[in-house]
């Protein structure tokens, strides 16, 4: 896009210049960041949900709220479900995060369209989608074996990560579409 010169007026504006490399290494530096943080909550949360269940064994679960509040003893089938939700969770988190930092890789060295990319693209959309049903099914059966623990959640909560995993789907296909273009322009030349 170019500027309209604006010199008869004595302005000249200024755009701030951002290059391909610029935000790359911004992309790099926070999917690494969020990597890193990720792995280090899957381990420390699922082992934290342990942890409070040995330090204090005696910990009661209270569902509901008021007179309708029921307390149980928190039993060990729910803290190893958390834990290794929590596990899951956290850790699928993480290889979306390293997938994309692989691709910013291919990015920054010039090579977006690398066929690997589209296995990654395809990758982060399987995992995504795996996150959303999973956390989708957890608040489900949460909502129907303890009751009053929260409301269950209907099958519009799905719509909104259904078309993000559609979208990633989509712009792994124009990778895909990408990586052919450029392999024929190689064999061409």
């Amino acid at each position: 896009m170019r500027v309209p010169k604006t010199t008869s007026l004595g302005i000249r504006p200024s755009l701030p210049h951002l290059s391909l490399v610029s935000i790359s290494g911004v992309a790099s530096a926070a999917c690494t960041v969020a990597f890193w943080v990720l792995t280090v909550a899957a381990v420390l949360v699922p082992a934290a949900v342990i942890g409070r269940k040995l330090l204090s064994p005696d910990t009661m679960l209270i569902a509901g709220e008021g007179e309708n509040a029921i307390q149980l003893p928190l039993p060990w089938a729910y803290v190893l479900l958390v834990a290794v939700a929590a596990f899951a969770y956290l850790a699928t988190s993480a290889l979306i995060f390293r997938l994309l930092l692989r691709i910013v890789a291919t990015l920054r060295v010039g090579d977006p369209f690398h066929p690997l990319n589209v296995r990654r693209l395809h990758q982060i959309g399987a995992a995504f989608a795996t996150v959303t049903v999973g956390v989708w099914v957890g608040q489900f059966l949460v909502a129907r074996f303890v009751r009053g623990a929260m409301a269950a959640p209907s099958l519009f909560d799905l719509i909104t990560p259904s078309f993000a995993v559609v979208i990633i789907v989509v712009i792994a296909e124009v990778f895909r579409e990408g990586a052919r273009l450029r392999r024929e322009s190689e064999l061409t030349i």
